[in-house]
């Protein structure tokens, strides 16, 4: 049986009425999925590629949300 994406994840969340920060981190960027993400209320939407301190403003907006 296959998993499900973040974004499907993030759905699936939404429609529970459940809220938790997301932050999604990918090793394949994609601006439709990026817009996507955030648009439905992710924190942040970083590539693998990302530095460790833009991990860190991410999460420390996490943990403020």
């Amino acid at each position: 049986m296959p998993g499900i994406s973040g974004l499907e994840l993030q759905t699936l969340l939404r429609k529970q009425g459940r809220t938790v920060p997301i932050i999604f981190v990918t090793a394949f960027p994609d601006e439709s999925a990026r817009v996507r993400a955030l648009r439905d209320g992710a924190v942040c939407y970083l590539s693998k590629a990302s530095d460790a301190a833009a991990l860190i403003r991410c999460i420390e907006a996490a943990l403020a949300a």
